[in-house]
């Protein structure tokens, strides 16, 4: 009699610690919900690509995005997806790292990776990137000599465009064509109009070169993977849905999924077959109302809605 009272009390003590933990992998932890700036000593960000990295110097914002992270199950699969990877780097008061990546649906945090919330990763993401393009607006703003000039492309090498200047260009006076380094390697078409800056001087040659150029700009014609750039998007039944950033409010809904994402391609990328995505694989979908699909992730329902794509 003893011993049986003995079983079922093993057996009631793992219960309760298998139901502890599926409510700890399923409601999720908020790893630096108590994080102070006064902690943080420095903090960079590396975003890839481009492959740069920016110092933070308002460590209080990105000290109020990290609280509100959320993160459920250890998930390493994270090495099988593509798309940019956003990795902030805080150096501690205690002299210690702290390597943390946005890689939405993961968080890696110091090479484990986690499954996250979407909402908090995201706005991880989009805060690095409002860094870089602050960074690149404060480099340019440094050259006070520059000049900005419009062209159309004519000609497109491995490593450089040749451009003709539009009408009423000042350029026009120097040369008719201008041979100009890609180095960002921009995929560019003929016909294409590019935004040209440049410190002001031309080089005597033909075609003409600048003396150093600062950055080449698309101005029209723009792709649309360049317009839709890190926004997520799926392609289902050969139509485009886009991330509306909106969850479902759907109740009573039906358990059966409609389908799943199987592929995936780079988060700068255009879905181009069905059933894929640029922002990971294996999330369920149900068919909404008003051209929407609704897809699971991270315990919730969120609502892409389709948009057509440009010729």
């Amino acid at each position: 009699m003893k011993k049986r009272t003995i079983i079922i009390s093993l057996i009631c003590i793992l219960s309760v610690a298998a139901i502890v933990s599926a409510i700890a992998v399923f409601s999720g932890r908020k790893p630096w919900k108590n994080l102070n700036p006064s902690q943080i000593v420095s903090a960079t960000v590396r975003l890839t690509p481009p492959d740069k990295t920016i110092q933070i110097t308002e460590i209080t914002e990105l000290v109020d995005l990290l609280k509100e992270v959320v993160i459920y199950n250890e998930d390493n699969s994270y090495t099988e997806y593509s798309g940019q990877g956003v990795v902030f780097t805080l150096t501690m008061a205690d002299g210690t790292q702290t390597s943390i990546m946005a890689y939405n649906p993961f968080l890696v945090i110091d090479g484990v990776g986690y499954r996250t919330k979407y909402e908090p990763c995201e706005a991880l993401n989009q805060y690095a990137n409002i860094l870089l393009e602050q960074a690149e607006t404060l480099s340019f703003a440094d050259h006070t000599q520059a000049t900005t000039f419009q062209a159309t492309v004519i000609e497109i090498t491995d490593s450089s465009i040749l451009v003709e200047p539009v009408d009423d260009s000042l350029e026009l006076d120097s040369s008719d064509k201008f041979s100009v380094p890609n180095t960002e390697k921009l995929a560019l078409q003929t016909g294409d109009i590019v935004e040209i800056v440049y410190n002001g001087e031309i080089l005597e040659s033909y075609p003409a070169q600048l003396g150093e150029v600062y950055k080449i700009t698309l101005q029209e014609q723009i792709k649309a993977d360049a317009m839709q750039d890190r926004i997520s998007m799926v392609r289902i039944d050969g139509r485009l849905y886009c991330d509306t950033g909106r969850e479902s409010t759907v109740s009573g809904r039906c358990g059966n999924l409609d389908g799943e994402i199987t592929s995936t391609v780079e988060g700068t990328e255009i879905p181009v077959e069905d059933n894929q995505s640029n922002f990971g694989s294996g999330f369920g979908y149900q068919y909404g109302t008003d051209d929407t699909i609704e897809i699971f992730m991270n315990e919730k329902w969120f609502i892409f809605e389709y948009r057509e794509e440009s010729e």
